[in-house]
């Protein structure tokens, strides 16, 4: 889904590598600085993850990040799920407009 996952330094050197990007390449197309203590987030702004394929399948699952590895994946063609976690992440704003 859309929305911030936490990364560490860590998360963002193995994505880099994985991605064959260095780290600083890396941070500036994906992360996002939201703390005053500097915690770092992928970024937000996408319908899904910037990193999930058509198919809804994760395109850095060997180098995810830890927020990530705890969340239930399902291996599915029913997109229900999937489309009941895009309505809960769509903001209050964009469902009012929605409505009407």
């Amino acid at each position: 889904m859309a929305g911030y996952v936490r990364v560490s330094r860590d998360d963002i050197r193995r994505l880099a590598k994985h991605l064959d990007m260095t780290v600083p390449a890396f941070e500036q197309r994906h992360v996002v600085e939201v703390t005053r203590q500097g915690e770092k987030r992928i970024k937000a702004g996408y319908r899904t993850c910037q990193f999930l394929d058509e198919r809804h399948r994760c395109t850095v699952y060997a180098a995810r990040p830890h927020d990530c590895r705890g969340y239930v994946c399902w291996n599915q063609e029913d997109e229900t799920v999937y489309l009941y976690a895009v309505y809960l992440q769509t903001g209050v704003a964009k469902l009012r407009e929605m409505e009407t």
